[in-house]
């Protein structure tokens, strides 16, 4: 990026305007790595100052969460990091909440996209964000014990803890409207989630989702667990993108630790990635073309999926490529005879979607329900920080790969496709398009990768630092944040998936369709609910 004689870069122009509007709120401002700034507000302003940041100056926020730091210090402490990404900077701001009186302004009350995050927030810490637009409890359900948040550093589960999940529901009365239960056991064979719809006659009015019904305490489990130990939890996050939780893992231990993997593994790591992208992708579209009864494309696309995930078994011995990202590098190497398969299974992969988009398109009965179905304007893509295809099909253009790179992304030419449209037939032949940009940029690497070796190795990790860890997941924008105990041990983990950001946008474009269309809306997004229930 190049900049006019005397012009700022983004964050320098945000920290000036910062420090000019908020100049006796801005306590505090350091450089933690090359790409991260931590400013440190009080806890008081920390509402305004991030809607500032992401209205006034180009931020997108990209995750919340809080720390317990009682035994230290009396306090918890928040974070909000948000992407400023045309220099490739992330902006965290800091604010500390007293332990006597754990509260603070809402966040979400002037950012939705924060909206999810501070209920969670609120659930594992114990921290109420006032004035919150919905304060219902997200995964404490009404069953949970009073005063329980796994988060705190003294939680230990009650030996009486008999949980009976009940909840509120926002309600929409009138004559002639009905409530629609759905889940959170389902008949196919997908994790368990709950949705109520509000509707009159078909036509949905109002959807509520509500997850937490498996809810894993991940991150609590990696408290004082070994590196090694965390990356076998973060490979477990999401069964369907656990190469990119690896990745975003590996990536905040890269960073507080200072190392540059070497240029081969960076390279396999595309490659890794972009498999990952592929099954997803066409699964998804798979899914799509099955709910809307054309059995001929989702069988196709499913061949096509199972084809992959062989490769993946065949090259790097796992279907869904876990044990193959470690921190410094990779665990697997891709030899000339290796790369000259993949490229032959890969050209007829490409030959194969394009005539199956081809058909599906020229179907009226497909285009019939797949267009105008499940609008998400770009307006409350941007309001809800939606990612992934989901966003870019409401012509928002975020990709951490371009935005954020990592690995070797920045080394090579690639397009972010966007459609304008924003409803299912948007949000089909966007992956289309995506499917195409991950096999250009396999065909980059194959024959050409760089040579070396495949791991660096870390040293002496620094005690009580922290990284992040930033990736562009199948369904969008992912983080994992990573903070060391004195020990070299993990101290706190918080992860970010991208369908935490996405299901109150998949909630927002169902109202105004009809019952009947709301699985294919679903499937179009696509949203992982393990990843939720973290």
């Amino acid at each position: 990026m190049t900049l006019e004689s005397g012009e700022l870069f983004p964050v320098d122009r945000a920290l000036r305007g910062l420090r000019e509007r908020f100049g006796e709120a801005v306590l505090d401002a350091d450089r933690v790595s090359l790409r991260e700034q931590v400013v440190v507000v009080p806890s008081a302003r920390l509402a305004e100052v991030v809607e500032a940041v992401t209205r006034e100056w180009g931020g997108t926020l990209l995750t919340l969460f809080g720390i317990d730091e009682r035994a230290q210090a009396g306090r918890y402490r928040i974070h909000v990091m948000c992407s400023l990404a045309p220099q490739d900077a992330v902006l965290t701001f800091v604010a500390g909440v007293p332990e006597h009186a754990p509260r603070y302004p809402s966040v979400a009350a002037r950012v939705p996209a924060a909206l999810w995050l501070e209920r969670e927030l609120a659930d594992m810490l114990g921290v109420t964000p006032d004035g919150h637009p919905d304060p219902r409890p997200l995964v404490a359900h009404a069953g949970w014990p009073a005063a329980t948040h796994p988060l705190r550093r003294d939680f230990s589960p009650p030996a009486d803890w008999q949980w009976a999940p009940r909840f509120a529901t926002p309600q929409v009365e009138g004559e002639g409207v009905f409530e629609i239960p759905v889940g959170p056991i389902h008949a196919g064979i997908i994790e368990p989630g709950h949705f109520r719809f509000a509707s009159m006659g078909e036509s949905v009015l109002q959807l509520d989702v509500r997850l937490g019904w498996t809810w894993r305490g991940l991150e609590k489990s990696a408290e004082g667990a070994s590196l090694s130990r965390g990356l076998e939890l973060a490979e477990r996050v999401c069964g369907m993108c656990a190469l990119h939780h690896a990745l975003a893992y590996c990536g905040a231990i890269e960073e507080l630790a200072g190392v540059q993997v070497p240029p081969r593994a960076r390279a396999i790591r595309v490659l890794l990635a972009e498999l990952e992208r592929l099954v997803n992708h066409l699964g998804d579209m798979a899914g799509i073309l099955n709910d809307v009864a054309w059995v001929v494309g989702w069988a196709e696309c499913m061949r096509l999926k199972e084809r992959l995930q062989q490769a993946n078994d065949v090259l790097f011995g796992h279907r869904f490529l876990r044990g193959t990202c470690v921190p410094g590098g990779v665990t697997r190497e891709v030899d000339d005879t290796q790369q000259l398969w993949l490229r032959s299974v890969l050209a007829d992969v490409r030959a194969d979607v394009v005539t199956v988009q081809r058909l599906a398109l020229a179907e009226p009965s497909v285009v019939d329900r797949l267009a105008g179905a499940g609008v998400l304007s770009r307006e409350v893509a941007e309001d809800l920080g939606a990612t992934g295809t989901a966003a870019r099909a409401s012509g928002r253009t975020l990709d951490l790969r371009r935005d954020h790179p990592y690995a070797l992304y920045r080394e090579l030419d690639f397009a972010i496709p966007t459609r304008s449209a924003g409803d299912v037939r948007a949000r089909f032949e966007l992956r289309g398009d995506e499917i195409h940009e991950s096999l250009n940029l396999i065909d980059q690497l194959v024959h050409r990768l760089p040579g070396g070796p495949l791991v660096q190795h870390l040293g002496e990790l620094p005690a009580g630092r922290w990284g992040c860890g930033l990736v562009e997941s199948a369904r969008g924008a992912l983080t994992h944040w990573l903070h060391l105990a004195p020990d070299g041990r993990i101290a706190d983990w918080r992860v970010r998936s991208a369908s935490h950001a996405l299901w109150p946008a998949l909630a927002q474009s169902v109202p105004g369709n009809i019952v009947p269309d709301f699985p294919l809306i679903n499937k179009s997004f696509n949203l992982c609910y393990g990843c939720c229930d973290k």
